[in-house]
Protein backbone atom coordinates (compact mmCIF):
# COMPACT_ATOMS: atom_id res chain seq x y z
CA UNK A 1 0.00 0.00 0.00
CA UNK A 2 1.56 3.43 -0.96
CA UNK A 3 -0.48 5.71 1.41
CA UNK A 4 0.03 5.48 5.11
CA UNK A 5 -2.32 3.70 7.53
CA UNK A 6 -4.79 5.39 9.67
CA UNK A 7 -3.49 5.22 13.25
CA UNK A 8 -5.76 5.94 16.08
CA UNK A 9 -4.72 8.44 18.80
CA UNK A 10 -3.75 6.37 21.86
CA UNK A 11 -5.84 5.68 24.24
CA UNK A 12 -4.98 5.55 27.97
CA UNK A 13 -6.56 3.38 30.06
CA UNK A 14 -6.32 3.81 34.04
CA UNK A 15 -7.42 1.20 36.35
CA UNK A 16 -8.23 2.67 39.68
CA UNK A 17 -7.36 -0.57 42.70
CA UNK A 18 -7.49 -0.12 46.20
CA UNK A 19 -3.47 -0.74 46.46
CA UNK A 20 -2.86 2.41 43.30
CA UNK A 21 -3.50 2.82 40.19
CA UNK A 22 -2.62 0.91 36.87
CA UNK A 23 -1.30 2.83 33.59
CA UNK A 24 -2.45 1.78 30.35
CA UNK A 25 -1.84 2.54 26.47
CA UNK A 26 -3.79 0.88 23.77
CA UNK A 27 -3.36 2.20 19.98
CA UNK A 28 -4.69 0.46 17.44
CA UNK A 29 -3.96 0.95 13.32
CA UNK A 30 -5.66 -0.03 10.50
CA UNK A 31 -5.65 0.13 6.45
CA UNK A 32 -7.98 -0.96 3.66
CA UNK A 33 -6.66 -4.36 1.73
CA UNK A 34 -10.23 -4.63 -0.55
CA UNK A 35 -13.14 -3.23 -0.58
CA UNK A 36 -14.36 -5.15 1.63
CA UNK A 37 -11.68 -5.62 4.17
CA UNK A 38 -8.67 -4.34 5.92
CA UNK A 39 -5.62 -5.10 8.28
CA UNK A 40 -5.75 -3.83 12.12
CA UNK A 41 -3.06 -4.00 13.87
CA UNK A 42 -2.78 -2.86 17.52
CA UNK A 43 -0.20 -2.61 20.90
CA UNK A 44 -0.41 -2.29 24.72
CA UNK A 45 1.60 -0.72 26.71
CA UNK A 46 1.44 -1.42 30.70
CA UNK A 47 3.26 0.81 33.32
CA UNK A 48 5.12 -1.60 35.67
CA UNK A 49 3.97 -0.59 39.00
CA UNK A 50 6.23 1.00 41.65
CA UNK A 51 4.61 0.29 44.13
CA UNK A 52 5.19 -3.70 43.84
CA UNK A 53 8.33 -6.07 43.77
CA UNK A 54 9.78 -6.53 40.40
CA UNK A 55 8.47 -10.05 40.04
CA UNK A 56 4.89 -9.28 40.95
CA UNK A 57 5.10 -5.92 39.05
CA UNK A 58 5.79 -7.69 35.69
CA UNK A 59 3.29 -10.11 36.37
CA UNK A 60 0.73 -7.83 37.16
CA UNK A 61 1.43 -5.77 34.18
CA UNK A 62 1.41 -8.83 32.10
CA UNK A 63 -2.04 -10.15 33.47
CA UNK A 64 -3.36 -6.54 32.82
CA UNK A 65 -2.13 -6.39 29.00
CA UNK A 66 -3.96 -9.66 28.58
CA UNK A 67 -6.73 -7.89 29.84
CA UNK A 68 -6.64 -5.32 27.92
CA UNK A 69 -5.98 -7.47 24.61
CA UNK A 70 -9.10 -9.44 25.79
CA UNK A 71 -11.41 -6.33 25.81
CA UNK A 72 -10.00 -4.73 22.46
CA UNK A 73 -10.61 -8.43 20.73
CA UNK A 74 -14.07 -8.55 22.07
CA UNK A 75 -14.52 -4.91 20.26
CA UNK A 76 -13.31 -6.46 17.05
CA UNK A 77 -15.89 -9.19 17.38
CA UNK A 78 -18.59 -7.15 17.39
CA UNK A 79 -17.08 -4.99 14.60
CA UNK A 80 -17.12 -8.30 12.61
CA UNK A 81 -20.72 -8.84 12.97
CA UNK A 82 -21.55 -4.98 12.09
CA UNK A 83 -22.82 -4.33 8.15
CA UNK A 84 -21.48 -1.00 6.25
CA UNK A 85 -24.51 1.06 6.05
CA UNK A 86 -24.08 4.01 3.02
CA UNK A 87 -25.57 6.84 5.30
CA UNK A 88 -25.79 6.03 8.70
CA UNK A 89 -27.21 7.95 10.95
CA UNK A 90 -25.08 9.46 13.39
CA UNK A 91 -25.29 11.75 16.64
CA UNK A 92 -22.15 13.98 17.63
CA UNK A 93 -20.76 11.43 20.07
CA UNK A 94 -20.11 8.94 17.28
CA UNK A 95 -16.52 11.15 16.22
CA UNK A 96 -15.71 11.91 12.50
CA UNK A 97 -16.81 8.99 11.16
CA UNK A 98 -17.49 10.27 7.82
CA UNK A 99 -14.10 12.17 7.41
CA UNK A 100 -12.55 8.62 8.09
CA UNK A 101 -15.16 6.93 5.07
CA UNK A 102 -14.02 10.00 3.04
CA UNK A 103 -10.47 9.52 3.69
CA UNK A 104 -10.62 5.22 2.70
CA UNK A 105 -12.10 6.66 -0.08
CA UNK A 106 -8.88 6.96 -1.54
CA UNK A 107 -8.26 3.52 -1.39
CA UNK A 108 -11.09 2.45 -3.04
CA UNK A 109 -10.44 4.51 -7.06
CA UNK A 110 -7.73 4.53 -9.43
CA UNK A 111 -5.30 6.66 -8.34
CA UNK A 112 -5.66 9.33 -10.47
CA UNK A 113 -9.22 9.88 -9.37
CA UNK A 114 -8.06 10.62 -6.01
CA UNK A 115 -9.43 13.97 -5.07
CA UNK A 116 -7.60 16.49 -1.95
CA UNK A 117 -11.02 16.68 0.01
CA UNK A 118 -9.93 12.41 0.48
CA UNK A 119 -7.12 13.23 1.62
CA UNK A 120 -6.95 16.36 3.45
CA UNK A 121 -6.03 16.56 6.89
CA UNK A 122 -9.02 16.99 9.71
CA UNK A 123 -9.20 17.73 13.36
CA UNK A 124 -11.83 16.34 15.74
CA UNK A 125 -11.82 17.91 19.53
CA UNK A 126 -13.99 15.91 22.22
CA UNK A 127 -15.04 18.24 24.82
CA UNK A 128 -15.06 15.84 27.93
CA UNK A 129 -15.45 18.33 30.74
CA UNK A 130 -19.28 17.99 31.33
CA UNK A 131 -18.97 13.78 31.10
CA UNK A 132 -15.80 13.73 33.08
CA UNK A 133 -17.07 16.14 35.86
CA UNK A 134 -20.22 13.75 36.33
CA UNK A 135 -17.44 10.78 36.49
CA UNK A 136 -15.74 12.78 39.07
CA UNK A 137 -18.56 13.59 41.19
CA UNK A 138 -19.53 9.66 40.57
CA UNK A 139 -16.36 8.74 42.11
CA UNK A 140 -16.52 11.26 45.24
CA UNK A 141 -20.35 9.79 46.43
CA UNK A 142 -18.47 6.38 45.70
CA UNK A 143 -15.75 7.08 48.30
CA UNK A 144 -17.76 8.89 50.62
CA UNK A 145 -18.86 5.73 52.61
CA UNK A 146 -15.36 4.95 52.68
CA UNK A 147 -13.82 8.27 53.81
CA UNK A 148 -16.61 7.63 56.89
CA UNK A 149 -16.01 4.67 57.65
CA UNK A 150 -12.13 5.06 58.01
CA UNK A 151 -12.92 8.30 60.09
CA UNK A 152 -15.05 6.13 62.35
CA UNK A 153 -11.67 4.22 63.66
Amino acid sequence: MCYTPEVRPLRYLTYHYDDGDQKTILINCHHPIDASSFVLQYGIIVEKSAELPPEAAISTAIALGDFVKMGFEQDVAIWKAKARMDNPLLCEEDGPVYQLRRWYEQFYVDVEDVTPNMVDRFEYEVDTTCPGRAWREEIEQNLAPRAASVGDL
